[in-house]
């Protein structure tokens, strides 16, 4: 073969360079395609070898070098490596079921020993340990025998159950025959009892309403039986245009002045066991009643505008205000005070003078300051002993 000349080793080498500027170029297009298919081994490597001696440039491909690839027996050793470890995991959890079931055994927790060996009956025929099938076995037995000694043990506590509920029954009937001779005997007894009660109640209802009706005519006669001199009176009544007398009470009384037939004294009410649902007077007034011989009297006014109604509506009362007819000034036992019977100053009586010492201009004054000279006069009462009946009273 001819060597080329000098002259031509230049046209030699440009087209070496040619052809690996080429392949470079078919290379990049194929690492372009593997990038874009995701291949990720390179099957071919292009290098370039240094120059010879001389002086060409030789290209050359260089294999890829593959990991080692797994033979069908190494694959086998790692698959059988893989098994004798998840054997072992299932073995162990296996027996630590057998062991809490066997600890739940030894508490006598028959339940909880058979939820643990359920958890492991689709398992058990994975395990390849002998000793471990065969503790689960001998732990079943155990279990088996403690069911049966509990199924015994319930039976026997159900008969000895049984047996006192049939003591307890015995002497439950027992008891209740005591229970009824001792009833009819103090049945007996408490008719005998009753049948003397009815009795003596009879008697005293008698005796009560022959009371009640002498306490009626004395009342009758309290609200009926006149002054002396009532036309006198009268006159002074007439002669002051006083047409009606006042009683002002809380509403809640109404009922029971109705029920009792009239207006009573506080301390007839008090004397005779008949509450008053809201009175009116306080202690202090009560004890003034009292110290002047005024308790066992019904208090009425001249004016139908009191200042004590006044101060009990601002307290919150219901207050209703009687008009009472004048014919219960008459009244033999009526007394007259020229103010409020409560204070110190004041005056009272059953005479006429009595009834001629009231204001009768200040009592027909209404809104008077407690500062007014006149403010106490305005408050003059007449006392009316005891009781007064519905009769009297017109706009109940």
């Amino acid at each position: 073969m001819e060597l080329p000349s000098e002259g031509n080793t230049s046209i030699y080498d440009n087209e070496i360079n040619a052809k690996i500027k080429e392949l470079n170029h078919r290379r990049k297009n194929v690492e372009q395609t593997i990038i874009q298919t995701d291949t990720p081994i390179d099957w071919f490597c292009l290098t370039m070898s240094e120059k010879n001696n001389d002086g060409i440039i030789i290209a050359s491909y260089t294999p890829k070098k593959f990991d080692c690839i797994p033979t069908i027996k190494d694959l086998r050793c790692e698959r059988l490596r893989k098994e004798a470890v998840e054997q072992k995991q299932l073995e162990n959890e296996v027996q630590q079921h057998i062991n809490i079931a066997e600890n739940f055994i030894g508490q006598r927790d028959a339940e909880s020993a058979t939820s643990e060996l359920t958890k492991i009956l689709g398992k058990l025929n994975r395990v390849k340990d002998k000793s471990i099938r065969e503790n689960y076995h001998r732990v079943q037995a155990q279990l088996n025998k403690l069911i049966s000694e509990l199924d015994k043990e319930r039976l026997a506590k159900e008969a000895e159950e049984r047996r006192h509920r049939e003591e307890a029954e015995r002497a439950k009937k027992q008891a209740e025959e005591l229970a009824r001779k001792e009833w009819e005997r103090k049945e007996k007894e408490e008719r005998k009892r009753r049948e003397a009660e009815a009795r003596r109640l009879a008697e005293e209802a008698r005796k009560k309403e022959d009371a009640e009706q002498a306490e009626r005519q004395r009342l009758e006669s309290l609200s009926s039986e006149l002054k002396e001199n009532w036309q006198d009176f009268k006159r002074v009544l007439d002669e002051n245009r006083v047409s009606y007398l006042y009683h002002f009470t809380d509403n809640r009384n109404i009922q029971s002045i109705k029920r009792h037939g009239g207006l009573l004294s506080w301390y007839y009410c008090r004397t005779h066991n008949i509450p008053i649902p809201y009175q009116g007077g306080d202690d202090v007034s009560m004890e003034l009643d009292k110290k002047y011989g005024l308790q066992d009297y019904v208090r009425l006014s001249f004016c139908n505008e009191h200042p004590m109604k006044y101060r009990l509506e601002q307290s919150g009362c219901a207050i209703k205000v009687l008009r009472i007819k004048v014919d219960v000034a008459l009244l033999k036992d009526t007394q007259f005070s020229d103010m409020n019977a409560a204070d110190k100053r004041h005056t009272h009586g059953k005479q006429l003078e009595n009834l001629q010492m009231v204001d009768f201009d200040a009592t027909k004054m209404d809104y008077l300051r407690n500062d007014d000279p006149k403010f106490k006069l305005h408050q003059a009462e007449v006392m009316v002993k005891t009781f007064i009946p519905l009769k009297y009273i017109e706009n109940i």
